[in-house]
């Protein structure tokens, strides 16, 4: 039984993020936690972990219960009970191979090595990643990251596990493999908490939804609630996904647009980071000025090294790449969006693009909906849709012909989702093109002009509006 009664928490001494949050799960019963981006979603998790408390500095009024055991207070540590899988993955993933990194967890747990072993290799076949278990980390995808992150978070079996946007980055077969995952948790009697922006994919198995709002719960609905029209009507309406791509209506699908000459042409790309065991073979797309391209495929895949190879990034590849006027003017953006800040705040961050742009300040503020509220803020506190959301005004402020987004809606909130069409939309229209890699149908139903298919290392073209049904079919809502 999990009972959290938050009444005051967090970072600094008498600034509150976390007020009034109150709920309880029962043994075997998922609960999510929705709300916009910036709400306290994760630091609620962070305070229940007990992370906010011992390792951030932060403090915490009231109290968190799992199995009659205060959280806050015990003398057992949170970390046996508890297992916590953070919304970026490049913070949690510490060892150099995936088999190292769930080894760890279970020997710093008092796992003798022999079952340590067995359950490393179990949870690495169960995520897709024993193949890969002696490969170095930084060789993994977003997506991979994120399912060994799972593993490694889960392999002692606590009693409670927290998931922070566990679809974000991820393909839809591992989303897939996620939902079969917490179903089996369930089963098994565990508490789960997941925090969500794309409730679609749980809403079927959860038995409540409990919603946040500044740092406060400002509702709470059942399962039986959870199954009215009206009420996913309203969810949506305050900027929560609860739609699949096949009950949107047809009007906000994207339309035809008039697109531009050619600024792009790749032809007979083959990528490697082994040379004798290649991710692409024979890729050949051009693309066009204000053009608007979706990259889609499983993680590992490749998508990632082909916007890198580009950029100019990623030199392990043969092939031609020809660029408008012989000259590569594109700007990648990391799927992991830390990597892009120099500054210690918003304003400076912004200060800085703006001083090697050319742009005016106020022209590049107007574009950040959270400046007021966030500009003295270090990039890396803001929530990651946030962050997405920063990376995206920089890459624009420095003017490319070409800007290459790489799963740019991880963490977005259906309201910063929308903010981010329609920034998108407006640079394309001005001639910028854009490569999005992307496992969201979203983004492939609202956004794109064309989408390319990576399967086997291959590239095909398939109509954007099928492969969201593609996608949205193989994760198991469709």
């Amino acid at each position: 039984m999990l009972r959290v009664d938050v009444r005051s928490a967090g970072y600094r001494v008498d600034e509150a993020v976390l007020r009034e949050t109150m709920f309880e799960g029962g043994e075997g019963e998922l609960v999510l936690v929705g709300g916009a981006s910036g709400s306290g979603k994760t630091t609620l998790l962070l305070t229940i972990s007990g992370i906010l408390s011992s390792l951030l500095g932060g403090w915490v009024e009231g109290s968190v219960f799992i199995d009659g055991e205060d959280l806050l207070r015990s003398e057992i540590p949170a970390s046996r009970l508890v297992g916590l899988v953070l919304q970026d993955p490049e913070k949690q993933v510490l060892m150099p191979t995936p088999l190292d990194e769930v080894l760890f967890t279970l020997e710093n747990l008092g796992f003798d090595e022999s079952e340590a072993l067995t359950r490393a290799a179990e949870l690495l076949r169960r995520f897709g990643l024993f193949d890969k278990r002696f490969d170095h980390v930084e060789t993994l995808s977003g997506g991979e990251k994120r399912r060994l992150a799972l593993a490694s978070a889960t392999s002692h079996k606590p009693r409670l596990v927290m998931l922070d946007e566990p679809t974000a980055s991820m393909d839809p077969w591992g989303i897939r493999e996620v939902r079969g995952f917490v179903t089996d948790l369930i089963k098994e009697g565990r508490n789960v908490l997941i925090v969500e922006h794309k409730i679609k994919y749980f809403l079927d198995i959860a038995d409540k939804l409990v919603l946040l709002s500044l740092g406060r719960k400002v509702s709470e609905y059942s399962r039986n609630e959870l199954a009215s029209r009206d009420l996913l009507k309203k969810l949506r309406g305050i900027g929560l996904d609860v739609e699949p791509v096949h009950e949107i209506p047809e009007a906000l699908y994207g339309k035809e647009r008039r697109i531009g000459e050619v600024i792009l042409a790749v032809e007979g790309l083959e990528c490697w980071h082994d040379r004798k065991r290649p991710l692409l073979k024979d890729v050949s797309f051009e693309l066009r000025k204000g053009e608007i391209l979706a990259l889609v495929g499983p993680n590992g895949s490749g998508k990632t090294t082909l916007l890198k190879t580009i950029a100019g990034f990623h030199k392990g590849y043969s092939g031609e790449i020809a660029f408008r006027g012989g000259v590569r003017n594109a700007f990648y953006i990391s799927q992991t969006p830390d990597y892009m800040f120099l500054e210690n705040s918003v304003e400076r961050e912004l200060r800085l693009a703006t001083s090697k742009t050319g742009h005016s300040f106020e022209a590049v503020v107007s574009k950040v909906p959270f400046y007021e509220e966030r500009k003295h803020y270090p990039p890396y506190k803001l929530s990651l849709g946030q962050r997405r959301w920063l990376t995206l005004v920089i890459a624009w402020a420095h003017k490319p012909d070409i800007i290459l987004m790489d799963e740019p809606t991880a963490g977005l909130d259906l309201s910063l989702l929308n903010s981010l069409f329609e920034h998108v939309r407006e640079l394309s229209e001005g001639g910028v093109s854009f490569i999005i890699s992307t496992h969201d149908p979203r983004v492939l139903s609202g956004l794109a002009d064309r989408s390319l298919v990576i399967d086997g290392g291959k590239v095909k073209e398939l109509e954007p509006y099928k492969a969201a049904l593609m996608l949205e079919s193989i994760a198991g809502v469709y």
